[in-house]
């Protein structure tokens, strides 16, 4: 593993690169210089099989990692494991049809294949996006007692056996803020934080300034709960009118949002990098390739470029005046 300064190495999510295929994928990142892989298990994206079916077994993954000079930072899955909070109707029938039961089965299932996974890759992390039980919460309703907290509760047991089988394994599981999760801003994540001890938090500033938070404030005051972070930009459309062109959408009643490369959107990445360095952060800046306006290999390169000019190179000469 590279570190590129101050403790803080810079990685690739290969998700985006899944069309090509695995070892493309881990070829695409070793020449882009890249040494540490955020590895995602989503049955989706094909790039790792799951148990017991044909591809490399777990032997076979750690010498593909060895072969181009990478390791697996995190091993992930966004996808599969949303099936185990939900929502259990139509919304996930692309990852699976079946009734909630068979969908919570499917999810745990591909959870705890991540965790061990990782365990045998030597991946310190495991990020899991187990989903949320009702969307509705977000909300207060008159005269009912219900809150989000019910939700945070309902992970937390969910969650319980997963914590209990990547602790067991040496894996420390990781949790995203994102609207479509249990935790969705920094508030329901201190909450999760606090059902669930010892989860880490993989914060993407970018989620979250697409929901209105502060993108600098979102990697403040963390402390050794921040695990990872993700690196992308973030365009917010401000006029009148429906936006024009690709890779928009939207998260909940505000404006419409799309993810850029780094340096082509609005987020103060320079900010961001160097409040890290302020908070001591020592982990992986993982670049997370969403773009829809410039192609794959040249959005890496563009965030990867962008990166690499605000972490330092080497130890700082500190004050010099």
């Amino acid at each position: 593993m590279t570190s590129s300064g101050e403790g803080i190495t810079l990685g690739l999510c290969l998700a985006a690169l899944a069309p090509a295929g695995l070892e493309a994928a881990l070829a695409t990142a070793a020449r882009h210089g890249v040494r540490v892989v955020d590895l995602p298990t989503d049955s989706t994206l094909g790039l790792v099989p799951p148990t017991g079916s044909r591809g490399p077994d777990d032997d076979g993954l750690r010498a593909l990692l060895d072969r181009y000079g990478l390791v697996a930072g995190c091993v992930s899955n966004s996808r599969d494991t949303q099936l185990v909070l939900g929502p259990h109707g139509p919304h996930t029938d692309p990852v699976l049809r079946g009734s909630a039961e068979e969908k919570r089965r499917h999810g745990t299932a591909a959870a705890e294949h991540a965790i061990r996974l990782a365990a045998a890759l030597g991946a310190p992390h495991v990020r899991l996006m187990l989903g949320v039980p009702d969307l509705g919460r977000w909300l207060s309703w008159w005269g009912s007692d219900v809150t989000w907290q019910d939700n945070v509760e309902a992970w937390a047991e969910a969650a319980l056996p997963l914590l209990a089988l990547a602790a067991d394994l040496g894996v420390r599981v990781l949790t995203e803020p994102h609207p479509k999760q249990t935790a969705y801003d920094p508030a329901s994540a201190r909450a999760l934080l606090a059902a669930a001890p010892g989860t880490g938090l993989c914060v993407d500033p970018a989620n979250l300034a697409a929901v209105g938070h502060d993108p600098v404030a979102a990697v403040t005051g963390w402390g050794p709960a921040l695990a990872a972070v993700h690196a992308k930009d973030l365009q917010v459309w401000r006029r009148s009118g429906e936006p024009r062109g690709a890779g928009w959408s939207r998260y909940g009643p505000g404006p419409a949002i799309r993810f850029r490369a780094l340096g082509t959107g609005d987020l103060p990445w320079a900010a961001i990098v160097s409040t890290l360095l302020d908070e001591g952060y020592q982990g992986v800046l993982y670049v997370e390739h969403e773009d829809a306006l410039v192609p794959t290999d040249q959005g890496v390169a563009l965030s990867l470029t962008a990166l690499r000019g605000l972490v330092p190179a080497g130890p700082a000469g500190g004050r010099t005046w």
